[in-house]
């Protein structure tokens, strides 16, 4: 892969394949694999499929080494040091296919990268184990449980945050679930996605020099006041994300910042009389209408811009706060 034996750095962190265009800028057709329509756009992050209807949580990284078969042979190497916390080594159980989850504690609890796809995983990339930064975990590949041609073969990359060990309670609730839960707390359900396009760019062009800086200056799109007494499993995982020192004795609600896309990014415990004149139990403040006009799947708000929580907003209370 790279004669130095080095992978590619990115900022403090390595990028994650061994393609290097990206870093060196040049053109995207280099750098991204899009769906079957061709459009560049369809591998970035955010509301960039059918349409700009559907949404994806992560970048769609192209393969640029092929065997003679044509099958992608391009190395995957973990975005910062970590813990392996997630092997799925069975293609046909996720849309996904094989993937890796590695938390990365040192930058924040819960902080997760996703790697998915993968057409190999060396035998000792296991949960529990410590990886380096830049180590070899995989091979890039078109694993899923649906077909991806060799021509389209990609690594899908995630950052995001762990929503916490209670998902299976969640699941066992839904009424829509037909299949079951094949992977446990690392379901991608329970990850959600920062906007990993936007990191990277801004890494790469010296913005911000790690992720830690990232998430320190992240604006929030959309503040949500939720009249609930139960404390988010999210924060026994990170409890840097509430601001407050300690619990009011009177726990009655709490204020919510979050990033356009849903990641929650921090909570704010609220005492009986600040939610003492709620007459619904969520009630919302758009702080930047900016991306949420811009993307229309984001779901987050209803449309108008004004009214309730739409579908992904609803979907992430239920999950956050599990009566």
């Amino acid at each position: 892969a790279h004669a130095n034996g080095e992978s590619p750095r990115l900022g403090d962190h390595f990028w994650p394949t061994e393609n290097t265009a990206f870093l060196e800028r040049r053109d995207l057709a280099e750098v991204l694999q899009p769906t079957v329509s061709g459009r560049l756009v369809s591998a970035k992050f955010g509301c960039v499929r059918n349409d700009g209807y559907r949404f994806h949580e992560g970048v769609d990284l192209k393969a640029t080494v092929k065997d003679k078969r044509g099958e992608a042979l391009d190395e995957i190497y973990a975005f910062e040091r970590g813990v392996v916390r997630y092997v799925n080594l069975v293609s046909g159980k996720s849309s996904f296919g094989r993937y890796i989850v590695i938390e990365h504690p040192q930058i924040a609890p819960g902080l997760v990268t996703t790697y998915a796809h993968l057409r190999r995983v060396p035998e000792n990339i296991v949960a529990g184990r410590e990886v380096a930064g830049g180590e070899l975990i995989g091979t890039m590949g078109r694993s899923a449980s649906y077909t991806i041609p060799r021509s389209r073969a990609h690594l899908h990359f995630e950052i995001g945050l762990w929503l916490g060990s209670d998902f299976q309670k969640w699941f066992d609730r839904q009424p829509g679930f037909s299949s079951k839960n094949e992977h446990g707390a690392y379901n991608g359900m329970n990850i959600i996605g920062y906007d990993s396009w936007d990191i990277f760019n801004r890494l790469r062009d010296g913005d911000v020099r790690n992720l830690e800086e990232y998430l320190a200056v992240m604006e929030p799109d959309v503040r949500v006041r939720i009249a609930v007494s139960t404390i988010p499993a999210v924060l026994r995982v990170n409890p840097d994300l509430m601001t407050n020192e300690v619990l009011p004795d009177s726990l009655s609600g709490w204020d919510i910042d979050f990033a356009w896309y849903g990641a929650p990014m921090k909570f704010t415990a609220l005492s009986a009389p600040e939610t003492n004149g709620m007459t619904e139990r969520v009630r919302i403040n758009v702080l930047d209408f900016t991306e949420l006009e811009q993307q229309p799947c984001a779901d987050m708000v209803r449309s108008g811009l004004i009214g309730g929580a739409d579908k992904k907003l609803n979907f992430l209370l239920g999950r956050l706060f599990m009566e």
